[in-house]
């Protein structure tokens, strides 16, 4: 582990970078590939105080800036807190990864939040909520996945068609007619989408196949401008296809109740 706590991990099948602070993968690269499955802001400070921009930052419990928790910071704590290591395991065909957060007393929430990366031929990650408090506890949660494409424009995204879909631009709701290709800002949430979704990349020459449990919506975003942690015209090279529970579809736990939620990702040639 280096200064920024940053752990980096490598077997036959894969290497991954996983950073303590954020509890947040910063780097998922099969060994067959070219390219990193995670896209990266060249210009993050990593300074263990600034929200990481790229790979796959938690947002929990509050996701953006909803009501639901909203005296907790925009997309919640986890994302800018230091997280620990309970297990890690690495041999020649599997790496695991277990760490937990338990929230800074100035959060004052008995809740119980753990995050397990498993690569083999594909990468696996569950964020597990335990409810260790005396009431019921009420969260919104996404696993925010920045997803490295050789250009966003050329990108096609399945698995959406025919699902209806709650704009953050204006706050309507439109339905998706076919597959979608992000040409300009774009910043949805598809409501009731469970489903898998496939990145078909004709630069990189690869699907990346997305599949989750728990997540009872789906988060598309691309901002259409560089911002803070990106290099010009970083913008251009990712889509942020994220797992979640959000909007009307937040979770309620009782107490002793748990909730994970899960995304799968494989990758594949284009033949």
């Amino acid at each position: 582990m280096d200064k920024n706590n940053l752990i980096t991990l490598s077997n036959n099948s894969a290497e991954c970078k996983i950073s303590l602070f954020g509890g947040h993968i910063i780097s998922y690269h099969p060994k067959t590939e070219e390219h990193d499955v995670f896209w990266m802001g060249d210009l993050n400070k990593f300074d263990n105080i600034s929200a990481i921009r790229g790979g796959v930052p938690i947002c929990w419990p509050r996701f953006a800036a909803e009501k639901l928790n909203d005296h907790f910071p925009r997309h919640g704590f986890a994302r800018i807190s230091n997280w620990n290591v309970k297990r890690i395991d690495v041999n020649d065909n599997k790496i695991e990864v277990d760490l937990s957060l338990i929230p800074d007393e100035k959060y004052n929430l008995k809740i119980l939040t753990n995050l397990f990366i498993k690569i083999t031929n594909r990468l696996e990650c569950s964020l597990e909520t335990i409810n260790s408090s005396d009431e019921n506890f009420s969260f919104s949660e996404a696993l925010h996945a920045y997803f490295n494409v050789g250009s966003r424009d050329g990108t096609i995204i399945r698995g959406l068609s025919g699902y209806q879909y709650k704009s953050a631009l204006d706050g309507k709701i439109y339905t998706l007619e076919k597959d979608l290709k992000i040409k300009s800002e774009f910043d949805a949430a598809f409501i009731n989408h469970t489903g898998s979704i496939e990145i078909e990349d004709k630069i990189f020459n690869r699907i990346i196949h997305l599949d989750k449990i728990g997540s009872n919506n789906t988060i598309i975003w691309n901002p259409d401008k560089d911002l803070a942690e990106m290099s010009p015209g970083q913008y251009k090279n990712f889509v942020c296809i994220e797992p979640a529970n959000q909007g009307d579809s937040f979770i309620t736990l009782l107490p002793t109740q748990k909730h994970k939620i899960t995304m799968n990702i494989n990758v594949k040639r284009i033949k």
